[in-house]
Parts: structure tokens; C-alpha cells; sequence
């Protein structure tokens, strides 16, 4: 037997790995990530959407005793999330703290899915004892081991923003993808084999054992494939007293809206995923019209994330999940012109995939800017609970709506082994198309109120740089963090604003040298470094690592898995990141006045004395031979792109243009002056100003 057993046996593809944290992630391994999220989402689907029909019309337990074992489950499976999150943060394996437990539960969680199904013949208080047991260990217990690491493991193979965002988004496509197959595709594929076998419940057996095989593998995969490359210790934070926190978070408006969305949005999913079946079974008269009409809303689902990245910064969360909530509303309503037709249904399905797509694309999204709204608002920043609450108040949810949804067809008589309308009682069949038919109606209408109150759109760039300014105001704090600087007699302090290609960096240490100052550039870099706990890195990495919030997206407006879980690294958020830059700026601009390049350093600095800010540019053939021979052979084209994303970045965080010219003493056209004559400019400037000319 190999030392280290089965983990080490199949460790045989980490050997040799390159592991610089800010890699680019190999295609085979983003894809063995990303692959892994269908195999959760197999099982987890059968579970929310296609167990009651079986629990209800398979093996024939009450509806009402369905909606109760769903309701207690729920309660227990989201302590179930904060347990497990502190096992993975104490996990110290060899073979990862997060890809480990993927190894050790993927053949426990294909067992567990098994054992959903086989429900032996022992009377009905038998079954339903053994569906609570089995439902809980794949749920509570199985599902939950596996999923918490296997999220943590995306943001610990790279700390590369970009890269995680690609991986987020493949990873999400996925498994929309998946839950449509599973949805559409499953129960028509159990009745062909049923038909074949004539055993319907072993159909379900063999269906489910052949799903969750195949899971089995892909996350083994994942397994062997994928690599935890993220080391980096985790900040230490102020420890917020509980009730404090719990304050805090229940009094946060945005918060609350947040979590009143994913309520209400997981209480559609669970009415529309459950009752679709009983709906073509029993209003249509053909259960396996669920193929395509669960495929309709699915693909609309997938093309309208698609649609975001592009049309979400022009028109806010706001209005795109408000505009969804109205075309799904209109979809209900054209259905129920004629609640048989087939097309209408598609017509009706498609509507609503697009019309949930805004919301299912920035769900995760929302309580990141809730918290920062609550550290504007209080002082204080709430993260673990804000998100902890988020993920039991959706299993609440989940759990409330499967017991009230149960409970009424219980009441109106409904039987899962009766096969058709006729043999179900009046009561169960108004039931059963008040759930498809008009209940979503009053779950849209409800959403669009709780979305209209979300007005952080138009204020969250204010807000940020009145954070930003009260950062700045902790002047002592600042100077306490500051190491020992050689303090010059230099008095002034300069900030140098440029175009990429202008010969900023040269200028900037002529100044420097003229001034018998400090250039700060770098060293704002090592400083930041320091604050993070990356003191010990090699500068290119520091600079890699910040790159990932200068040159990247601001924030991820559609992945719903780039907000942090228990067991990932934690990441300053690039609010907190530009706060500390801007304090570091501030107590070096006091301390030992110098020369500072970009780093917004001209706003930052805006109203200290004896500061001087300068914008460089020049033309394009100048720009192109600076690309070639500084910048290690870029284009142009290359120049300009990174200079729209610190435009981009600096107007986030600022609220003005980078190169406006009125924000700036004076603005030097290099390409004129050439190095030494901007230089001399700035100096004749700067010198006339300080003698009050």
C-alpha cells in the first residue's frame, strides 16, 4: 500500500504544479473546477425539485408529512453550514485544507444519493422515519461536507481576481445547466427505464446510482486536477461582540433587502421545480411535457446572465431586477389566457428565465454591498454573519415554503399515487394550478416592491469616498502603522498623474532626485504588502496580487460564487484596499514629504499643504516607442487598454475623470518637453508657488 494511502495515490498530478499564487489557471484545471459544480448540482436538484413527486407519487407518503420532514430538515441543515466552515478553517491535510474533503466525501455523497431512493416496504410511519434519516445525511450532513470546501477551493487556487472571476462564471453556466437537464431530462428518462424494467422505484435507484457514479469521478477529478495555491494567513480582525454584530446586521436596510430577495426567490424556485411536475401530470395530462418547459426557463436563465456583464453597469441592480420582476409578472398573466397551451407555457417560461436571470446573477452580489453600506452607516463591518444568515435564511426558506406548499395539498386531498386528474380530488387540482398559476404572480409582485426600495445604485460611489475621507481623518492610527522613515527637508510633496508611455516613472524620479526626496511607487507597494501579511513576498507577486484589483473589474456583478466562505483566504475587499492605500498615502505625505506616482494620489492628497499635482501625457509616436523600449515590447493597443482600466478604477473610487485637466496645477505634454524639460516645468512651478508668485 502507498504511504499516505488513497489521497496520496491520486496526488499524482499535483507533482511539479506551478504554484505562483497569481497564476493564470491552466484550461484542464478551470475545467476540472468547474465541472465539479454539476456533479453537486446533480443531486442537489433531485433533492429540491424531484423528491417530493417520488416521496408523494412513488413510494406514496402523505404530501403533508413530506412538507414537515422538509421543514425540520432545513432548520438543522443551516447550522450545518457554520459547523462545517469551522472544520475546513481548522484543517491542516497535506493535500489541502478545502481538496481534501472532496476526496473523503464524493463516495459517501454517491451512497447517500442512493440511499434517498431505496425506500424499503415498511409501512408508512417506517417510510416516513427512514426519508427523514436519509434525507438529512445526504442534506444536513453529506451535501453540505462536500459543498463548503468545494466552494473554498475556487478561491484558493488563485489569487488573481480576473482568474476567479473566469472560473465563477464557467463554474455557473454549469450548473444553471445542469439543474436544467436534471430538471427537464430525469423523471421522462426514469419512466423510459420503469417501462423497460417495470419496476418503477428501481427505475429512480438505477437513474440516481448512474448519477451519482458519474459524480463520483468528475469530483475525484477535481480531486487529482485541481490546486490550493493560496497560503496566504488570514487577516486578523477586530472580534465584533455577537449581539453587537447581530444588531448591526438585522438593522441594515440593504441587508434586509437582500435577504427578503433570495427568500422570496428560493421560495420560486421550490413552487415552480416541484409543482411544474404535478402540473403536466395533472392540468396538461402528459408529465413529460417538464422537458421542455423547464428547458425554456433554463436556457432564457443562462442567456440573460450572459446578457449582464454588458448591461448592468448602465442600468444598475435596481432597475434590472425591478424589469424582471414585470416581465415575469406578464409572463404569468399571458398564460393564463389559456392555462392547457403548450406554446403558451414555453412563451410564458421563457419570459420568466429572463425575467429571473438579473436577480440569479447578482444574488451573492447584494450583501457585499450591504456591507458596506452597514461599515458607512455604523463604523462596523459585518461579513461571516451577514452571509451565514443569507445561506439559513434561504434554507428557511426552502424549508417554510416545501411544509406550507405540502400542508395545502395535503389539505385539499391530494394523493402522488393517483395517476390522473380524474382520480384527484377537485380541491388538489385548483391547488395544484393556484401554485404554477398564481402564487409566482404574487412572489414577482413581491419582489418588485422589495427590489424598488434598493437605492444603493445611485449613492454607492458617494458613499465610498465618504469612507474613504473618514478614513483619512485617522491620522494617529496611520502614523502608528508607518515604520521609521528617514525624514529629508524637503517639504513638498508632488503627485504625478500619467498616460502609460509619457515617461511618467523617469520624470518622477528625476523629481525625486531634484527635491532630495522619496519616490513613492513601490514602496506604497511593500507597505501594502506588509499590511496583508505579505511581507515576505517578492515584490513582482505584491504587485501581481494588487494588479488584480487595479486593473481588474471593480466588483463581480454576476458570478453568484465570488463572495468569500468559511475556509477561503481573506481578501481585502478593493474598498478596503483603496482605504489603506490612501491612509498609507496621507501618513507618508505627513511624515516624510516625496514624489508620489499614480496610486490616485492627487485626490488623496487634495487637501494637504504644500502638495503639487501634475498630469503627463504625450503623443502616440512617442507612446509607441516608449511601449517598445520601456515597457518590454507592448503596443500601443496595450498601453491604452491599461489606461482605460485605471481611468475606470480611479473614476470608481474618486467620482472624477483621471485626466481631467482642473484637478491637476498643470498638465504636461511630454512629447513637447521631452523628460528634462517636464521635469524643469514642474520644478519653475512648483518653486514660484512655494515663494507665493
Amino acid at each position: 500500500m502507498i504511504k499516505g494511502g488513497i489521497p496520496e495515490l491520486l496526488n499524482f498530478k499535483q507533482k511539479g504544479k506551478n504554484m505562483d499564487e497569481f497564476i493564470k489557471v491552466p484550461v484542464s484545471e478551470k475545467l476540472a473546477y468547474c465541472f465539479g459544480d454539476p456533479a453537486l448540482t446533480l443531486m442537489y436538484t433531485m433533492t429540491t425539485t424531484l423528491l417530493i413527486y417520488f416521496y408523494t407519487n412513488v413510494v406514496g407518503i402523505s404530501v403533508g408529512a413530506v412538507g414537515m420532514i422538509m421543514l425540520v430538515s432545513r432548520v438543522f441543515d443551516g447550522f450545518s453550514d457554520v459547523l462545517m466552515g469551522t472544520i475546513i478553517d481548522r484543517t491542516h491535510s497535506k493535500y489541502g485544507k478545502a481538496r481534501i474533503w472532496i476526496l473523503r466525501l464524493a463516495l459517501p455523497y454517491a451512497i447517500a444519493a442512493i440511499l434517498l431512493f431505496t425506500m424499503p416496504s415498511i409501512g408508512s410511519m417506517g417510510k416516513i422515519i427512514y426519508a427523514f434519516v436519509t434525507y438529512n445525511i445526504m442534506n444536513t450532513v453529506v451535501y453540505t461536507a462536500i459543498s463548503q470546501p468545494f466552494h473554498a477551493l475556487g478561491s484558493l487556487m488563485s489569487r488573481d481576481r480576473r482568474e476567479r472571476d473566469v472560473i465563477c462564471n464557467i463554474r455557473m453556466v454549469l450548473s444553471i445547466t445542469a439543474s436544467m437537464v436534471i430538471t427537464a431530462f430525469t423523471l421522462p428518462l426514469i419512466n423510459k427505464v420503469a417501462k423497460i424494467i417495470h419496476n418503477e422505484q428501481m427505475a429512480w435507484i438505477i437513474v440516481t446510482a448512474v448519477y451519482a457514479g458519474v459524480s463520483v469521478l468528475v469530483l475525484i477529478n477535481t480531486y487529482m486536477t485541481c490546486t490550493e495555491r493560496v497560503q496566504a494567513a488570514a487577516k486578523v480582525k477586530e472580534n465584533i461582540p455577537f449581539l453587537k454584530a447581530f444588531k448591526t446586521t438585522v438593522t441594515n436596510r440593504y441587508f434586509l433587502i437582500a435577504l427578503g430577495l433570495m427568500i422570496f426567490y428560493t421560495a420560486y424556485q421550490i413552487i415552480i421545480g416541484t409543482d411544474l411536475t404535478y402540473y403536466c401530470q395533472y392540468v396538461l395530462g402528459n408529465v413529460d411535457l417538464v422537458m421542455p418547459l423547464s428547458a425554456a426557463e433554463k436556457v432564457a436563465t443562462i442567456v440573460g446572465i450572459a446578457m449582464l456583464p454588458k448591461i448592468l453597469p448602465k442600468y444598475g441592480k435596481r432597475n434590472l431586477i425591478c424589469a424582471g420582476c414585470a416581465l415575469g409578472i406578464i409572463g404569468q398573466l399571458i398564460f393564463l389566457l389559456n392555462i392547457t397551451s403548450v406554446p403558451l407555457g414555453v412563451l410564458t417560461c421563457i419570459m420568466r428565465g429572463f425575467g429571473i436571470a438579473p436577480f440569479y446573477g447578482v444574488q451573492y452580489s447584494l450583501p457585499g454591498d450591504a456591507i458596506e453600506y452597514g461599515h458607512w452607516k455604523s463604523g462596523l463591518r459585518v461579513e461571516g454573519l451577514m452571509f451565514s444568515s443569507m445561506s439559513m435564511g434561504q434554507k428557511a426558506g426552502s424549508g417554510i415554503t416545501s411544509a406550507i406548499m405540502s400542508g395545502i395539498l395535503a389539505a385539499a386531498g391530494f394523493n402522488g399515487l393517483k395517476a390522473t386528474a380524474a382520480e384527484q380530488t377537485s380541491g388538489a387540482i385548483t391547488a395544484i394550478k393556484g401554485f404554477y398559476l398564481y402564487v409566482p404572480i404574487g412572489i414577482w409582485v413581491v419582489m418588485l416592491l422589495i427590489a424598488a426600495c434598493y437605492k444603493l445604485d445611485k449613492v454607492y460611489d458617494k458613499m465610498m469616498q465618504e469612507l474613504i475621507a473618514r478614513e483619512g481623518k485617522e491620522g494617529k492610527e496611520t502614523q502608528e502603522a508607518l515604520p521609521s522613515m528617514a525624514v529629508s527637508e524637503n517639504q513638498i510633496n508632488v503627485a504625478i498623474g500619467r498616460v502609460y508611455g509619457s515617461s511618467g516613472r523617469k520624470i518622477a524620479e528625476e523629481l525625486a532626485k531634484e527635491l532630495n526626496c522619496r519616490l513613492y511607487d513601490r514602496q506604497i507597494i511593500c507597505l501594502l504588502a506588509e499590511k496583508m501579511g505579505m511581507e515576505n513576498a517578492d515584490l513582482e507577486s505584491v504587485q501581481k496580487y494588487l494588479d488584480t484589483y487595479n486593473y481588474g473589474t471593480v466588483e463581480t456583478t454576476f458570478s453568484p460564487y465570488s463572495y468569500s466562505v468559511s475556509g477561503t483566504v481573506g481578501d481585502m475587499s478593493p474598498v478596503e484596499m483603496f482605504e489603506t492605500q490612501s491612509r498609507l498615502i496621507r501618513g507618508l505625505a505627513k511624515k516624510a514629504p516625496g514624489v508620489f506616482l499614480g496610486r490616485c494620489a492627487n485626490f488623496v492628497l487634495k487637501e494637504t499643504p504644500h502638495t503639487y499635482s501634475f498630469f503627463l501625457y504625450a503623443d502616440d509616436d512617442y507612446r509607441a516607442k516608449e511601449a517598445k523600449e520601456y515597457y518590454d515590447g507592448m503596443t500601443l493597443a496595450d498601453l491604452n487598454q491599461r489606461d482605460k482600466l485605471r481611468n475606470d478604477y480611479y473614476e470608481h473610487f474618486t467620482g472624477i475623470k483621471r485626466d481631467d485637466p482642473k484637478h491637476y496645477d498643470m498638465v504636461v505634454n511630454v512629447s513637447k518637453t521631452g523628460v528634462e524639460g517636464a521635469v524643469a516645468m514642474i520644478l519653475e512651478y512648483i518653486k514660484n508657488k512655494e515663494k507665493g508668485e
